[in-house]
């Protein structure tokens, strides 16, 4: 079973959308290199055809960016509930956030939480505004594994 820690959460929130961004801009500007060179060699053709390939790609890395909008945006919005979760479980239980760690990177209602307290499960009413702590034991805690642990 592998539980994430809260810094492992808060960090993976936006890591792979910095590479994202990273990857357009560095396309924009080979598509504006490849298009200024085809301007100033116009009899070049090796120049056009980059620039076409290159703004075909970027056209179709913008075209993916948008159509994961909503998903990239409801993910981020979960990631930030689960943080949510951690910081109020750790005030509940008076312990540092960065000794929390949570089995779900998304709020369902099978989340186990791990503290040095030991480990519960939460239960949330049913409108999910607030939760409950059950205290739980597992059986074999050999076979847990914490993601961002230093």
């Amino acid at each position: 079973m592998t539980f994430y820690t809260y810094n492992y959460l808060h960090a993976s929130q936006s890591t792979w959308q910095y590479w994202r961004i990273a990857l357009t801009s560095v396309l924009v500007i080979v598509f504006i290199l490849f298009l200024l060179h085809y301007l100033r060699n116009r009899f070049d053709i090796k120049y056009k055809d980059l620039t076409i390939i290159v703004g075909t790609l970027l056209l179709l890395i913008l075209g993916m960016q948008y159509n994961d909008f909503n998903t990239i945006q409801s993910s981020i919005k979960q990631s930030g509930q689960i943080t949510t979760l951690l910081d109020k479980i750790a005030a509940e239980l008076d312990v540092s956030k960065t000794t929390v760690s949570v089995n779900s990177t998304t709020p369902n209602d099978n989340v186990l939480v791990k503290t040095p307290k030991g480990y519960f499960r939460v239960n949330y009413n049913t409108d999910g505004s607030q939760f409950v702590l059950e205290t739980v034991q597992l059986r074999d805690t050999n076979r847990v594994k914490i993601e961002g642990e230093k």
